[in-house]
């Protein structure tokens, strides 16, 4: 029995056009379990109890993060504001890239919205240079001249903030874009057909 060499150009060019061959394969399956990912985010989303009490705006139930109130009131929204529709358009907008297929690796990249872009698309009703978003996360200062009433100065119809103090309390923040965000890299990272 004799050794065949093959030449080491050949063996590159057929490796060179399996992509070809693999790509209407891998393509559809890859984008196909990115857009389940992508639609888990958006449910984690949506369910979050931040997206939930801005998306209820004032309401009777009782906040995760405001003691008396709404979240919605305490912020200061305007009554005819969507504050979550900005963060969840962005996060639509993720998506991913197919590349290429070389030496039997799937290069692929994927787009999405970063925290300081979030941040920057949210700033606070009455404070531009700060995000509503990230306060969530890092706490709000305020808590304890927060008057939730329905009142004609009120922007969101549920809460004035006074001059003064007018009771102790702390502002209760939760991981919220961060661990959605960090979940859905996670399941990125986890990708595989």
């Amino acid at each position: 029995m004799s050794n065949v060499v093959v030449p080491r150009l050949a063996v590159e060019a057929v490796l060179k056009q399996t992509g070809r061959f693999v790509k209407p394969v891998v393509e559809p399956k890859l984008i196909k379990e990115f857009r389940k990912i992508k639609e888990e985010m958006l449910s984690e989303f949506d369910s979050h109890s931040a997206t939930r009490e801005l998306v209820g705006k004032t309401s009777s139930v009782p906040s995760a993060f405001v003691s008396h109130g709404s979240l919605f009131g305490f912020i200061g929204f305007d009554k005819s504001d969507n504050p979550t529709e900005i963060v969840r358009e962005m996060l639509k907008t993720s998506e991913l890239k197919f590349i290429k297929i070389k030496n039997e690796v799937v290069d692929f990249k994927v787009f999405y919205p970063s925290k300081k872009e979030l941040f920057s698309a949210t700033p606070l009703p009455w404070a531009t240079g700060r995000s509503w978003l990230e306060g969530i996360e890092s706490g709000m200062s305020g808590l304890g001249r927060y008057l939730s009433e329905e009142s004609e100065a009120s922007r969101s119809g549920g809460g004035i903030q006074s001059e003064g103090t007018i009771r102790s309390g702390r502002f209760r923040n939760a991981k919220y874009i961060s661990e959605i965000l960090n979940n859905f890299i996670k399941k990125i990272n986890n990708l595989s057909l």
